[in-house]
């Protein structure tokens, strides 16, 4: 509660600078000469000058289902103190590869903020959709208030700042029910002879054995990239991306049995692809399904809905017997790129979004991190609840990680990252031979990446 204290202190503290830089709020008292002759001829100079517009209103395009609401809606009432006199709009996000906002750009209705993909900052840079947010970055000292380095990945090749957040320890991990494991007799998997046996136990004890949940491409994919870890190919589908590996290097095509093989015995079940993310927890809490493919923020759904029977594997099941060791802590997921929330350069307070954007992305990290999330802010930010044993024992194996691959949406390739999301999914079908999946990906790749 101390650090809630702190947090406060510091975004009053901020707001009287801000409004001493901006020249008063419309809340100032009688005292300050508000309304007078002299006062008003003091506000037409100031516009004349260039001075900021504080908007009564902005919107802000950010994910709002889920656990984010919560957070969200807690680090918009702190940023009320700073910011009295406007109102933040929320639009949810729908989709996690920009797709919904390149749409927007090209009829110019972006939000005033918005998560704006890797994908997209080389594209928006091009249409000059987004402020350079460098000075903005400097005025605020946000990167002081972060772990050195954290923020590094968010500058773009040219030196500038397009979208700013930091970058927080993650990984895509396979999380399992405790109970429904117990109750079966089945252990975490150490190696793939053990998964095997333990989807087949699944499946015959009538429970799904993964909950894909198939409406999102990413899961089924990043599925791909643990299974190319787990063959030594560390890189996963972040080298097929830039091109550092290769589609014919004989990992990938390993992998791609090793999938076919385990849907053959009934991994993701027959509803997968009109399975949402809502309804796949629900099933893994539930005991109706057995395993679940997400990111680390899963652990604040474990936190927020108090689930106690749910762990984590700590070892790639797709290994062979005896490489255990060997790909331990290579981890799928969690290399930083330059994305984050950008500004609208079209929008008509792009100056006022350019330091609210700051502030909003220090107080979430902030609550956040109170809600016992990993992030890389540099205050030591106390959790308001004790953090389940499993989220606790993967914060303290994150200075053992090896390697990390990138999540299929910070991919630079957007055609490499729809082929291998097709073919995903065609796999995880169980309609698509591996060999159908390498074929199709052996022609498309290379095409794709101009070779």
């Amino acid at each position: 509660m101390k650090k809630r204290v702190v947090a406060m202190a510091l975004s009053l503290m901020m707001a009287a600078s801000m409004l001493a830089g901006c020249g008063g709020s419309k809340n100032e008292s009688a005292d300050t000469g508000k309304g007078s002759a002299a006062d008003a001829a003091a506000e037409e100079g100031s516009e004349e000058k260039g001075e900021m517009k504080v908007p009564e209103e902005i919107t802000l395009y950010t994910y709002y289902a889920e656990n984010a609401i919560t957070e969200v809606d807690e680090t918009l009432k702190r940023l009320k103190e700073i910011y009295p006199d406007t109102t933040v709009n929320i639009e949810h996000r729908t989709d996690s590869d920009g797709t919904v906002l390149k749409t927007r750009a090209s009829v110019g209705e972006l939000p005033d903020i918005f998560e704006c993909p890797g994908t997209l900052v080389d594209v928006f840079k091009k249409s000059k959709d987004l402020v350079i947010l460098d000075d903005a970055v400097e005025e605020s000292g946000i990167l002081s208030k972060f772990i050195d380095g954290s923020c590094d990945a968010k500058k773009s090749e040219d030196g500038h700042f397009y979208a700013i957040d930091s970058t927080a320890p993650q990984a895509c991990l396979i999380y399992y029910n405790k109970d429904v494991f117990k109750n079966l007799n089945l252990e975490e998997p150490k190696n793939y002879d053990e998964f095997k046996e333990v989807v087949k136990a699944l499946a015959d004890s009538g429970v799904i054995p993964m909950a894909l949940f198939g409406q999102e491409k990413w899961p089924g994919l990043m599925m791909f990239d643990i299974a190319s870890i787990g063959q030594g190919a560390y890189e996963g589908i972040t080298g097929l991306d830039d091109g550092t590996t290769k589609i014919t290097d004989p990992a990938y095509e390993e992998a791609a049995k090793k999938i076919e093989e385990l849907v053959s015995l009934g991994l993701v079940g027959k509803s997968a692809l009109n399975t949402n993310a809502s309804q796949a927890y629900e099933y893994l809490a539930a005991g109706q399904a057995g395993m679940l493919i997400s990111g680390n923020w899963f652990f604040d759904e474990v936190v927020n809905k108090g689930y106690d029977n749910l762990d984590y594997f700590r070892y790639n099941p797709f290994t062979d017997a005896g490489k255990e060791e060997e790909t331990q802590w290579h981890m799928s997921g969690g290399t930083g790129m330059p994305d984050g929330y950008g500004v609208s350069a079209k929008g008509e307070y792009a100056e006022f979004c350019s330091k609210f954007v700051m502030d909003w992305v220090y107080i979430r990290q902030v609550v956040a991190a109170e809600n016992g999330a990993v992030t890389a802010l540099k205050e030591e930010v106390k959790p308001l609840k004790e953090r389940p044993e499993c989220f606790q024992d993967y914060v303290d194996h994150i200075p053992d990680f090896k390697s990390t691959t990138k999540f299929e949406w910070s991919l630079d390739n957007r055609e490499v990252l729809v082929a291998l999301e097709d073919a995903s999914e065609l796999l995880n079908t169980g309609s698509y031979t591996a060999a159908d999946f390498m074929d199709t990906l052996k022609e498309q790749i290379p095409e794709l990446l101009g070779e």
